[in-house]
């Protein structure tokens, strides 16, 4: 079944639960969160060609539902908000409309199976709950350590795009093998 969704293409990606600031000048993509208020999602999909500001851009076929959680009006009339990230879709067609908000027909991608966190790291997950977060599965872990880490937005997107949870995780793992000095002090 296919949904309609606004989307908002950023240089940037969100993943299931995590969070991303956003700074909302252009009146398509204010009309976008008045429109979705805080009950309704907006799709967040990173730019595959074009730019955040001014003509419509491209994005990837994978993005990331979001939910608003906070919006505050600035001085200079712009809108801060924090976006928190739902469900992933893929995008099967765009229509652009006169003043370049884009909305997409997408397909919601199916929810991660529950894949249990290796006990190799399960002191990394436990270590989230210090942040709030109560981690119980690999797919939830990869994602929380996705966005702590210094990923390229390629591995970003490719870590957003990896259906199978197990191997986003070992994805994310590989990377910290690859780099460990990158966290020495």
């Amino acid at each position: 079944m296919t949904y309609q969704l606004p989307i908002f293409p950023l240089n940037s990606v969100l993943y299931p639960q995590g969070e991303l600031p956003l700074r909302v000048f252009e009146l398509r993509y204010r009309r976008l969160l008045d429109e979705c208020g805080k009950s309704n999602p907006f799709g967040i999909v990173r730019i595959r060609y074009g730019k955040e500001v001014g003509e419509p851009a491209f994005p990837y076929d994978i993005g990331c539902a979001a939910y608003i959680v906070q919006k505050v009006a600035l001085v200079d009339g712009s809108l801060a908000a924090i976006a928190v990230g739902g469900r992933r879709f893929k995008i099967l067609t765009i229509h652009v409309e006169e003043d370049g908000l884009a909305r997409a027909s997408i397909e919601w991608l199916p929810p991660d199976p529950f894949v249990a966190i290796p006990h190799s790291l399960e002191a990394i997950a436990e270590s989230f709950t210090e942040c709030g977060d109560i981690l119980k599965d690999s797919g939830s872990l990869a994602w929380r350590l996705a966005e702590a880490l210094p990923l390229t937005l390629d591995e970003q997107q490719q870590l957003l795009e990896e259906n199978n949870p197990q191997q986003r995780l070992q994805t994310v793992k590989d990377w910290l093998m690859q780099h460990p000095f990158d966290f020495m002090v």
